[in-house]
């Protein structure tokens, strides 16, 4: 996938749809087709039409991400340099997209398929946290299109509900009623008040009120607390990695978007910063109180590292805040 997103970038410029997009998915396939003809004559390792297949499939892919880096920077095909509205809320969207598709590898058994529809059928209908969680999401999506520049926000954010439904072809991803119904929710609610001044700092309360409410359920306190866990993404780094990743990614998103719409809401990010991480070290600390949670100090640091990232890239080259349209070297 980065190779074709690099491709069709680079490619662009000669300003010929054929070669920007064949171009790349070619040179994936080339590049593909090279290494596994050369396993054939390496110890161990296994010539594979799979491989090669997923590796093209990949590349076209790319150029799909790439496509869209550009409607939604509004990048032109040519010129010295190229303007992005906020380069954070771009980051915060690719992430969000990964976070739907990690590990970006298919479900190929019809076995997974059918386990994966019969725990859709068979979960209850309304969930009211994973529902509130999936809209205040979707709902902040749409206010970083938004803030990204894209053309046309509501089409870019319907569009990009089509990755629910994707996510029953994704290894790993067991979407449910809930998250449908808060996607939908939250395109209704965006079609209202998401072009709004007003809407980033409800967002931004509804989304960290999700976060909470997920973080202190099942509700239950527990008489003996058990143990704090202070060595940061501890408990990341010793689940499986296909499932821990998307979890990641999914935080940083969770976490960046509470801190890009208080900033947006004129809160400043620091003290955006400073809101965000309060509120996870104080679930974190209730956490040890309840069953089925591990506390640890992993959530607040990841807050801190989205606020330092953040103002960063709030800013260009010389310092000046991106809240206006700036300047990058293509």
């Amino acid at each position: 996938m980065p190779l074709g997103m690099s491709a069709y970038l680079a490619l662009r410029r000669f300003q010929s749809l054929a070669l920007e997009v064949v171009g790349p998915v070619a040179l994936g396939m080339l590049l593909s087709a090279s290494v596994e003809m050369l396993q054939l004559f390496t110890p161990h390792r296994v010539c594979s039409t799979v491989d090669l297949i997923s590796n093209t499939v990949g590349s076209a892919l790319g150029v799909f991400a790439g496509f869209a880096f550009t409607e939604i920077a509004n990048i032109p095909p040519t010129g010295p340099e190229f303007r992005v509205r906020d380069r954070g809320a771009l980051a915060l969207l690719f992430g969000w997209v990964a976070s739907l598709l990690f590990p970006f590898f298919p479900v190929l058994w019809l076995s997974i398929w059918r386990a994966k529809l019969a725990a859709f059928v068979h979960a209850a209908p309304i969930d009211p946290i994973p529902m509130l969680l999936s809209a205040a999401e979707w709902f902040a999506v749409g206010r970083l299109l938004l803030g990204a520049g894209a053309k046309s926000p509501l089409r870019w954010l319907l569009a990009m509900l089509l990755l629910a439904p994707a996510q029953f072809a994704i290894l790993n991803h067991n979407p449910m009623p809930a998250d449908f119904a808060g996607a939908a929710l939250a395109a209704v609610l965006f079609i209202f008040f998401g072009k709004r001044p007003y809407a980033d700092r409800p967002a931004a309360i509804a989304l960290l009120l999700a976060v909470t409410l997920r973080g202190l359920e099942p509700f239950h306190f527990e008489a003996v607390a058990q143990a704090f866990q202070w060595i940061p993404l501890k408990g990341l780094l010793t689940a499986e990695w296909q499932n821990s990743i998307p979890i990641l990614l999914g935080k940083l998103f969770q976490y960046g978007a509470s801190i890009w719409l208080l900033h947006r809401a004129r809160t400043g990010i620091l003290r955006s910063t400073a809101i965000v991480t309060v509120v996870l070290a104080a679930i974190e600390a209730l956490q040890v109180w309840i069953p089925g949670h591990v506390a640890e100090i992993t959530d607040p640091l990841l807050a801190v590292l989205l606020g330092m990232g953040l103002r960063v890239l709030s800013r260009n080259l010389r310092g000046a805040p991106a809240d206006r349209t700036e300047p990058v070297a293509a």
